[in-house]
């Protein structure tokens, strides 16, 4: 069996994002957690921003969309789980993990913004320079 055709359950992965981490990391916990997903970025980099929400699914994260590309900004949104209202965990790795790969794909400094949203989080990436592939 191939690790992409393993499957865990969800409860133990909540149980760890929901719980553990938190209590481990205390106040510094979304920061570590997006800094985590930038390293994961440079771990696990990509070759286009098309496959970012493939590897959001294999992953575990949920179903993400891109609603919105501009020259140096992107909007994304996640979908939460069936009737989840509110996000049970942080979802500041999701977020490092985005702004990890736009910085890696097109060479420049990224930043990810969380907006909670009913049933959804948006996530705004914001580029500090207008990458070389967008001007032509």
């Amino acid at each position: 069996m191939s690790q992409t055709d393993r499957k865990y359950s969800d409860y133990g992965y909540e149980l760890l994002r929901e719980t553990l981490l938190p209590e481990l990391l205390n106040d510094e916990h979304d920061d570590i957690m997006y800094w985590g997903g930038k390293l994961l970025a440079r771990k696990k980099s990509l070759t286009d921003i098309e496959e970012i929400p493939a590897f959001f699914e294999r992953a575990g994260w949920g179903a993400l969309q891109m609603q919105k590309a501009g020259k140096r900004q992107y909007v994304y949104t996640l979908q939460l789980k069936n009737g989840e209202k509110k996000p049970h965990f942080s979802r500041h790795l999701e977020a490092g993990f985005l702004a990890g790969q736009f910085e890696l794909l097109y060479e420049t400094t990224a930043e990810t913004l969380l907006e909670k949203k009913r049933g959804e989080m948006r996530l705004h990436v914001h580029l500090d320079s207008i990458p070389s592939a967008a001007i032509k």
